[in-house]
């Protein structure tokens, strides 16, 4: 085997699977494609390396905030209000993305994103082409290389993919990259969308199969049976989903999820309704390029306009505010929410975080992500029980064996939780799940890849919204990023056929 290089950043993860040490260090590890194989601490940091890079702030943060803001319910701020976007996210939000640079960087985040995945999904592939040879004792090493890559193929369907719902499974896929990166490998061709999904359920079903770690900031087997469960919701195939979704082990009555105080409390600290969260410290956090940067600004406007006060959520002036804002701590602070969306949730529902706005053409701030002690020192949740609830209640209406009451009953018992009302049996239907989603997840990824998946058109509502682009028809190929310019380049099985359409 010929000597590659690489060059491996290391997360501050507590470590469980082979030695229980703390795997602290600095970065620039170098390994050979040998010397992987000689301890399970060398395997340890290559896996390592592929978790940094699936966290990088060019991918997992841009990535996150751009499924969200381009939906209908967060937006990002235009910069008269105070808070400057630096253009951070505001091409990302006004579907202004191009293959390669056209007006500065984050005009073309894709092939900073695209990097980063790959390089991910190279660090595992150096593992799982070596499973035969890995060092006694890193079956779960094995097992957590073969769900991050898997969870980089999935991420990466819904970024620069259409829906398989609206392609089918002749849509364009993935270039599946299944051996480290060399010369031949880089020339993988774009696969269709049913041999990626493929791919992708078999890396996660390894994972579920086989993990036995527990350790909630690793991907480990409860996690990988909802990521099994939100594929095949992709895919449309409910029944697979449903059981997947039940392999997660939820009792579906609401005591395993988060308390009103827990959901309140910031998204900063892993508990235990979170599968699978990042962990962001002091020494890995990306500070104003993190998730909390771009969301946090205040809990409150004043220490007397809290949560269920008659003035939260009410407007501040921007001095008012420097003076007297609680938690107040801003990175960049530009993530803003439709007043369209607010209006969906009921008084009481605790999810409502919505504590302010500067001005009605502006949106609301939300204090859903906040950072611990620092800006940027934070967990962020990548598998939550709550979801598997949802995929539960919508199998369950359109499975091929369906149980209304069944599913109603498990929503109802997420809505009871989080302060909503109960609905009846009339008002259980798809466009209510949506809604349900749409309530729960904001700020998690899933806006964006939910409208494709179910096939809805871009409806932004309100004068908040800036962007050129206030709606899109269903199945718009403008729904997705660019493939980057040098991917088609340079890649000797890729034609300008492989580029999305919409940048054909």
């Amino acid at each position: 085997m010929k000597a590659k290089y690489l060059y491996v950043l290391l997360f501050s993860f507590s470590f469980s699977s082979c030695s229980d040490d703390l795997l602290y260090q600095e970065p620039s590890t170098s390994l050979t494609d040998e010397s992987v194989l000689e301890s399970a601490e060398n395997v340890k940091a290559v896996l390592m390396g592929a978790y940094s890079w699936t966290g990088h702030f060019h991918y997992l943060t841009i990535g996150q905030i751009s499924l969200d803001v381009m939906g209908n319910d967060l937006k990002i701020s235009n910069g008269n209000y105070h808070y400057s976007t630096y253009n951070w996210l505001m091409y990302s939000y006004a579907y202004q993305q191009y293959p390669r640079e056209f007006d500065g960087w984050w005009s073309a985040y894709s092939p900073y994103m695209w990097e980063k995945a790959y390089k991910a999904i190279d660090e595992c592939n150096q593992i799982i082409v070596n499973a035969d040879k890995l060092p006694e004792g890193c079956d779960d090493l094995l097992a957590q290389a073969y769900g991050i890559r898997g969870w980089n193929f999935l991420n990466l369907y819904h970024l620069y993919c259409a829906s398989y719902t609206s392609a089918g499974p002749s849509g364009q896929g993935l270039f599946l990259r299944l051996t480290p990166a060399d010369a031949s490998g880089d020339n993988a061709p774009r696969s269709d969308l049913a041999t990626s999904m493929k791919r992708i359920i078999d890396d996660f079903t390894y994972v579920y199969k086989n993990s036995t770690g527990t350790d909630s900031y690793f991907i480990n087997k409860r996690a990988a049976a909802l990521l099994l469960a939100r594929t095949y919701l992709d895919m449309g195939e409910y029944d697979n989903a449903r059981m997947y979704a039940e392999a997660v082990g939820s009792p579906f009555d609401g005591s395993d999820l988060m308390t009103k105080e827990e959901y309140q409390s910031g998204f900063n600290t892993i508990n235990s309704e979170w599968l699978w969260g990042f962990n962001f410290t002091s020494e890995t956090t990306n500070i104003y390029a993190s998730i909390p940067s771009f969301y946090q600004v205040a809990t409150a406007k004043d220490k007397d306009s809290g949560y269920g006060t008659p003035s939260y959520g009410t407007q501040v002036d921007y001095d008012y505010l420097l003076k007297n804002g609680v938690d107040y701590l801003v990175g960049y602070g530009t993530v803003r929410v439709a007043k369209s969306f607010v209006d969906i949730f009921e008084n009481n529902d605790c999810r409502k975080l919505f504590p302010f706005y500067l001005d009605s053409k502006d949106g609301y701030i939300t204090s859903k992500f906040t950072s611990k002690v620092s800006l940027g020192i934070a967990d962020y949740p990548m598998c939550r029980l709550a979801e598997a609830y949802l995929i539960e209640a919508e199998c369950l209406l359109k499975g091929s064996q369906p149980d209304v009451v069944k599913g109603l009953q498990i929503l109802n018992a997420l809505r009871v939780k989080r302060g909503e009302s109960q609905l009846t049996s009339a008002q259980f239907t798809s466009d209510e799940i949506w809604k349900e989603r749409r309530r729960e997840l904001y700020g998690e990824g899933f806006a964006l890849s939910d409208i494709k998946r179910l096939q809805k058109p871009l409806e932004r509502v309100g004068e908040e919204h800036w962007s050129d682009v206030i709606t899109l028809p269903a199945n718009s190929p403008r729904m997705m990023f660019p493939i980057p310019a040098d991917e088609l380049d340079y890649n000797k099985s890729a034609t300008s056929d492989d580029q999305n359409e919409y940048w054909r």
